[in-house]
C-alpha cells in the first residue's frame, strides 16, 4: 500500500492540470507531459525554458515547483525530501514575487509544509491562496470557474500527499470545486484518491475514477489509479486487465509500465516483469531516477545479481549520484560478497548529507562490518539504527552477538538484558543470553534464563544441553544431582529421533551412569546400581568404544548382584 500511495502521490500532482492552464499551446503541455512520464530532469530543462519567454507567468513556475516535489513522490525512500522541497520552494516563492495575484504558487508552499507537518505555517499559506479566489468578500477577483476549481482542487491534493486525515476539509474543497466546475476530469481523480486513502472507500473511489475516465477518455490517469486500486486490494487479474487498457489508451505512459512490471513480478512471471522494467526505462529517458527505481524493484524481487548490474551501467556514466553506493552496498551483502558491500556503504556514508541517512543505512552498515569481522565496529552501527527505529529488536540481537564474538560478555548481558525489559526478546535472545552467562560461569543465572527458553522452546534439544552442562558445573560432584532431571527431559525430547541426537544422548547417559554410580557408593542400594548399568549399556550400544561407560560398568559389575 506505501508503495502505491508513493506512485499515485506522484501521478497525481501531473494530472491535475491540463484542462485550466493559463498558458495556451504545446510548450506547457509538454513540459508536464515529462514529469508525468517521469523525466524529472528534461522536465525541468523545459519549464526553465519556458520561464525565459514568459517571466510573468506564474503558472510556469508552480508547475516547475511541482515536478521536483514529484521527483520526491517518485521514490520517498532515495529522494531527500529537504533538498527538493527546497528547490520547489524558492520557484513557488519566485511564482509569487513575479506573479502576485496567482494562488497556485502559495498552494504549492503550503503543501510543502503540510508534508512537513507545518500546519500552522501551511494554513497560512492556504489562507493566503484563498483570499486571492473570488468570493462574496472580494468580488473585485475576476476568474474562470475552472480555474478556481483548480486552485482548490489542487489544495485537497496536498492534504491527500500529505497523509492528512482532515476529512472534512478535504471534502469541503472538493464539493466547492465540484460546483464550480463538475466537469473537471482532475477533481474526480483527487476525489477518488481521498475516498480510497483518507476514507478507504474502494467502492467509491472507482466511482469517482470512472467518471474521470468518462470525461476524458484518451488520458490513462484513471484507468491507471483503479488498476492500483485491484492492485492494493490483491485482485492481480484485474488490475492487469486495467493496466494493459492503460498502455492501449497511450502506450507511451512510462509508469504503466513499471506497474505491470511489478505486478508481473509479483506474478512469478519474471521475464515478462523485466521487458516491462525495460520499457519504463526507455520512456522515462532512462533517467537516474527511473533506474534507482527499477533498483528497488529488483531489489524487493531479491534479483541482487540483476540490480548490481544495473547500478554498474549507470555508474559507468555518473558517479555523482550517492544513492548508487548505498544500493550496491544492500546488493553486495545480499549476495554475500562483503568486501564489496562494505567498500560502497563507506562510499556512500563519506558523501551522503545526514538528512539522507535512514536506519537501514545503519542496519547494512552494521551488518557489513560484522560479516567482515570487524564487531565492535559493528556493534555500534547496530544501535544507530535501533535508535532511529526501536521496532527492529532483532539488530540488539546482532550487537549483542558481535559482543559475544568480541568476548565482551558483560557488555552482551546488558544488551539482550534491554531488550527483554523492552518487551522485544524473542526465544533466541534468551537461548544466546544463556550461553553468554555459561561463558561468564554464572551457573544460576544460565539455569534461569534457559528454564525459560525450556517453557518457550520445548523441543529445542541444545537448550537443555546447555542448561545441564551449567548445573553440573554447579554441582561438580555430583551430590545433588541438580542436571539429572535437564538430562532426563533432553532424553525424553531426542529418543524419538535418536541418530539425529547421538551425541546429546550418549553425554545425558554418561552423566545419569556416572550418577547413580555416585549414589550406589553413597547408599549401596541395588536398584541404584542397576540402573547406572543399564544407561552405560545404552552408552555402549551406540559407542562401543566409550571408555566412561567402560570403566563405570566394571565398576558396577562387580558390586551389583544381577
Amino acid at each position: 500500500m506505501l508503495r502505491i500511495k508513493k506512485i499515485i502521490g506522484c501521478i497525481a500532482v501531473a494530472v491535475i492540470i491540463l484542462p485550466s492552464l493559463s498558458l495556451s499551446g504545446q510548450d506547457i503541455s509538454a513540459a508536464i507531459k515529462l514529469t508525468r512520464s517521469e523525466r524529472f530532469q528534461d522536465a525541468g530543462k523545459a519549464f526553465k525554458a519556458l520561464i525565459q519567454k514568459n517571466p510573468q507567468d506564474g503558472d510556469l513556475y508552480y508547475y516547475y515547483g511541482e515536478n521536483y516535489l514529484d521527483e520526491y513522490f517518485s521514490d520517498t525512500l532515495t529522494n531527500s525530501f529537504q533538498e527538493l522541497s527546497d528547490t520547489a520552494r524558492l520557484l513557488f516563492q519566485k511564482g509569487m514575487q513575479m506573479d502576485p495575484s496567482n494562488p497556485l504558487n502559495y498552494v504549492g508552499v503550503g503543501e510543502i509544509n503540510l508534508i512537513a507537518k507545518k500546519q500552522a505555517e501551511a494554513q497560512q499559506s492556504f489562507s493566503r491562496a484563498l483570499s486571492l479566489l473570488p468570493s462574496k468578500a472580494n468580488k473585485a477577483i475576476v476568474m474562470e470557474p475552472q480555474k478556481h476549481a483548480l486552485v482548490l482542487a489542487r489544495m485537497a491534493n496536498a492534504y491527500i500527499k500529505a497523509n492528512s486525515n482532515d476529512t472534512a476539509t478535504v471534502f469541503g474543497l472538493l464539493r466547492n470545486a465540484e460546483k464550480l466546475d463538475n466537469k473537471n476530469y482532475d477533481m474526480y481523480i483527487v476525489k477518488g484518491d481521498a475516498y480510497i486513502y483518507m476514507l478507504n472507500d474502494g467502492s467509491r473511489a472507482i466511482s469517482s475514477y470512472n467518471m474521470a475516465q468518462s470525461l476524458n477518455p484518451k488520458s490513462p490517469f484513471a484507468k491507471l489509479r483503479v488498476g492500483q486500486l485491484w492492485m492494493r486490494a490483491r485482485n492481480y487479474k484485474d488490475a492487469l486487465s486495467y493496466y494493459q487498457e492503460v498502455v492501449k489508451i497511450d502506450s507511451n505512459f512510462a509508469p504503466a509500465y513499471r506497474e505491470l512490471g511489478f505486478l508481473l513480478s509479483r506474478a512469478n512471471r519474471k521475464e515478462e516483469a523485466q521487458q516491462n522494467y525495460k520499457k519504463f526505462l526507455s520512456l522515462s529517458g532512462g533517467n537516474i531516477t527511473a533506474r534507482i527505481q527499477y533498483v528497488n524493484i529488483l531489489i524487493d524481487q531479491k534479483d541482487y545479481q540483476e540490480a548490481v548490474n544495473q547500478l554498474q551501467e549507470v555508474l559507468q556514466s555518473d558517479t555523482s549520484n550517492n544513492d548508487l553506493n548505498r544500493a550496491m552496498a544492500y546488493s553486495y551483502f545480499e549476495l554475500g560478497q562483503y568486501d564489496k558491500g562494505l567498500t560502497y556503504i563507506h562510499k556512500f556514508f563519506k558523501y551522503t548529507k545526514p538528512e539522507k541517512i535512514r536506519a537501514m543505512d545503519y542496519v547494512y552498515y552494521g551488518r557489513l562490518l560484522a560479516k567482515n569481522k570487524m564487531d565492535s565496529l559493528a556493534v555500534i552501527q547496530l544501535t544507530k539504527a535501533f535508535s532511529m527505529d526501536t521496532s527492529k529488536g532483532e539488530l540488539l540481537s546482532e550487537a549483542a552477538l558481535s559482543m559475544s564474538r568480541l568476548k565482551k560478555f558483560d557488555k552482551a548481558v546488558e544488551i539482550y538484558n534491554q531488550k527483554i525489559q523492552l518487551h522485544n526478546a524473542i526465544p533466541g535472545d534468551y537461548y544466546n543470553l544463556g550461553k553468554v552467562y555459561y561463558n561468564l560461569q554464572a551457573w544460576g543465572k544460565v539455569d534461569t534464563i534457559l528454564g525459560k527458553y525450556n517453557e518457550m522452546m520445548p523441543n529445542h534439544i541444545q537448550g537443555y544441553l546447555w542448561r545441564a552442562r551449567a548445573l553440573v558445573n554447579a554441582d561438580p560432584d555430583t551430590k545433588e544431582g541438580l542436571a539429572k532431571p535437564v538430562f532426563e527431559k533432553l532424553i525424553e525430547k531426542a529418543l524419538p529421533d535418536s541418530a539425529k541426537y547421538t551425541k546429546e544422548l550418549i553425554e545425558s547417559y554418561e552423566y545419569l551412569s556416572y550418577y547413580y554410580l555416585k549414589q550406589f557408593n553413597t547408599t549401596h542400594d541395588q536398584q541404584t546400581g542397576t540402573k547406572g548399568i543399564e544407561f552405560c549399556h545404552k552408552i555402549l550400544a551406540m559407542n562401543p568404544e566409550n571408555e566412561k561407560a567402560k570403566a563405570i560398568l566394571k565398576e558396577l559389575s562387580t558390586r551389583v548382584r544381577p
